[in-house]
């Protein structure tokens, strides 16, 4: 499966295939990553930081490179990347939970997670809920957002001898909140088997404060065309249900509650366990927005006083020719709410949201991270690695404004003599800042005599070759 780089650095085939061809426009935003196929975002802040987690799809796609329609049952993982600014981001590795990578897991599959934070015995704990397939729901938790994750129970948390879940068409696609009250709440479920209208597929389950066992029997939420996809949120005093909305013909139906196929419906409720009142839907497919159909999963969440969705969408799998479809990219977009608390239709777009903080680069940088890149691959050690003599990482609005006397790049063990380059808004000569040479393991720290005045927020290029693997770097 693995194709060795220069440097004995194992690159995937689909790993070199989107580092070569999954490039953004410098004037995109969406995909938030576009050189890993990641689907069914969930979001965690904490720390004034955005972490999405998602559905491996690289996963799977590495046993078609496209030849295949994606089917979703080699995926025994979850992706993690992070940001502060909602434009630059992190590739923080993946989360082995089923297969034969995890023995110590229950699970076969891990699709759609769900997380939070909850404060136990005066320590945070993380918390991410996940489908193995559509016959039950997991578990993992960690004292850290990017883990090690581990299983709490050994057993699924939800499964078919759950009271009330036994005739649930798909035990899948939770989501979960924490009122603020400090209860927690688990949402799961979808598919219909006779009655498209009204599947009463959805579940809500009051969590206890542990966390990884339930309060109480799971309760019945009668969503109107659910397919899939639970979501919660809370504003204010009013608690939205949303979920995606099936595909099945409604030539013949009538009434109010007939959202469009595949779109974001919601419900609104007073109390987290329901009952909940059809209300509308938000989000279109994101075929309307793209021009690629598929399903639709979302998350909304507030950062820093706006609210966002993220959600996904395949338009970067046509960038590689694939033949077949179904691999999804993770995009955001801005999230609207009316004054009278109800949500109207939101726009979507490959430009995406605006960043809502500049870039720091006097803390220190781990390797992935960036707004765009070419022929870059994050590899399995969290480090950066070139495929090629001119790779780069474009960041987006960082902030000089202390000035930048030095830099320090930190390679690691498959570094070789390289040669890494800054420059600033373009790659061209007259734009250099600086050069560092590396040359095995190590920390290497150069002046920075272009910089040292800059003063300002710019956009700059990280280029480097096949011969660099960058751990991490810094600039003061």
């Amino acid at each position: 499966m693995f194709n060795s780089t220069l440097n004995g650095i194992e690159v995937t085939p689909l790993q070199k295939i989107m580092a070569e061809k999954a490039v953004k426009a410098i004037s995109e935003n969406n995909p938030a990553v576009a050189t890993k196929f990641t689907a069914d975002p969930t979001v965690l802040i904490y720390n004034d930081t955005v972490y999405i987690y998602g559905t491996n799809d690289a996963q799977q796609a590495e046993y078609s490179l496209g030849k295949q329609d994606n089917s979703y049952n080699k995926i025994s993982s979850l992706n993690i990347f992070s940001s502060k600014d909602l434009v630059n981001w992190t590739d923080c590795g993946e989360i082995a939970i089923g297969g034969k990578q995890n023995p110590q897991g229950c699970a076969n599959n891990s699709w759609a997670p769900a997380a939070c934070v909850k404060k136990i015995n005066g320590k945070d704990k993380f918390f991410i809920y996940f489908a193995d397939n559509g016959n039950g729901i997991g578990v993992v938790c960690s004292d850290s957002p990017t883990g090690p994750f581990v299983d709490p129970i050994g057993k699924p948390l939800v499964s078919r001898s759950t009271p009330n879940c036994s005739k649930v068409y798909w035990l899948f696609d939770p989501a979960v909140l924490i009122d603020t009250d400090g209860k927690g709440y688990l949402y799961f479920g979808g598919g219909h088997q006779k009655d498209v209208a009204h599947p009463k597929s959805a579940r809500v389950a009051a969590l206890n404060d542990d966390m990884i066992s339930l309060a109480g029997d799971p309760v019945e939420i009668d969503a109107p065309w659910l397919f899939e996809d639970s979501g919660i949120n809370k504003i204010g005093n009013t608690y939205y249900y949303s979920y995606c909305s099936n595909w099945a013909d409604r030539k013949d139906a009538k009434g109010d509650e007939v959202p469009p196929a595949a779109v974001i419906a919601y419900m609104t409720s007073s109390s987290p366990l329901g009952p909940f009142k059809y209300a509308g839907y938000t989000l279109k497919n994101p075929g309307n927005y793209f021009g690629a159909w598929g399903n639709n999963h979302h998350w909304i969440f507030e950062f820093k006083g706006k609210h966002y969705i993220a959600f996904h969408a395949q338009q970067m799998e046509k960038k590689l020719g694939f033949e077949k479809g179904g691999y999804r990219n993770i995009c955001l977009a801005d999230f609207k709410i009316n004054e009278d608390g109800s949500w109207p239709i939101q726009t979507a777009s490959n430009g995406g949201v605006k960043a809502v903080a500049n870039f720091d680069p006097y803390t220190l940088v781990k390797g992935p991270t960036y707004a765009t890149s070419k022929n870059a691959v994050s590899t399995n050690n969290q480090t950066l690695a070139g495929i090629a003599a001119e790779s780069y990482v474009y960041l987006k609005n960082v902030d000089f404004s202390k000035g930048a006397e030095y830099i320090t790049i930190n390679t690691g063990a498959a570094n070789k003599k390289s040669l890494v380059k800054i420059y600033k808004d373009s790659i061209s000569s007259e734009n250099l800042l600086c050069q560092v040479k590396t040359k095995g393991k190590g920390s290497f720290r150069e002046k920075m005599p272009i910089a040292k005045s800059l003063n300002l927020v710019c956009n700059i290029y990280i280029v480097f070759d096949q011969n660099s693997e960058i751990e991490s770097w810094k600039v003061e």
